[in-house]
């Protein structure tokens, strides 16, 4: 397995993990931007089992955002939550690519996360591009009214398909 590190503020919780397949060259690829929470093990369930039927290579890419850190930041175990919530975020994430047979990447980093999914699909020339579907409650709406959400952001672009997996949501039929 490939690993690098990334730039930004916590350099040490940014990594590009590769395991590619040895047997050939994929030639379809599935985008998969996922976030903190337990959402994201079933988007990453979904989009191992949509990239198996397609066989695909898949490729998970993570962008730390305000939502990954801790609450409260002047707390002296800022770091160790932060340390904790980072590494057990890779770990199962990791984890669950180890069971796809086919190549994978997994890119932890700083940015835009519209922007990062979208260069992501652009470097692979995805044929997809898997997201959650919004969130509920009042700030969410906002956020998709002013177009600022992630998800609103990626349905207003035309150059890739993008499937919104509700809450809940596990297996690509």
């Amino acid at each position: 397995m490939n690993h690098q590190h990334h730039d930004g503020p916590h350099p040490e919780y940014t990594c590009h993990l590769a395991n590619p397949s040895t047997d050939r060259v994929r030639t379809r690829h599935v985008v998969l931007g996922i976030g903190p929470g337990a959402t994201s093990k079933n988007l990453l369930s979904y989009a191992l089992t949509l990239a198996a039927k397609e066989d695909s290579a898949l490729h998970v890419v993570h962008c730390i955002t305000s939502e990954d850190l801790p609450v409260e930041t002047d707390s002296p175990e800022f770091e160790t939550r932060l340390h904790d919530e980072m590494v057990s975020q890779r770990e199962q994430t990791t984890s669950a690519l180890a069971s796809h047979a086919d190549t994978w990447t997994y890119d932890c980093t700083y940015g835009d996360p519209a922007g990062v999914i979208l260069a992501t699909a652009d470097k692979y020339d995805a044929f997809t591009i898997v997201i959650g579907s919004p969130r509920k409650g009042a700030a969410s709406a906002v956020s998709r009214l002013m177009h600022i959400s992630v998800t609103s952001r990626l349905n207003r672009q035309n150059r890739y398909p993008v499937i919104s997996v509700p809450t809940g949501v596990s297996s690509a039929r």
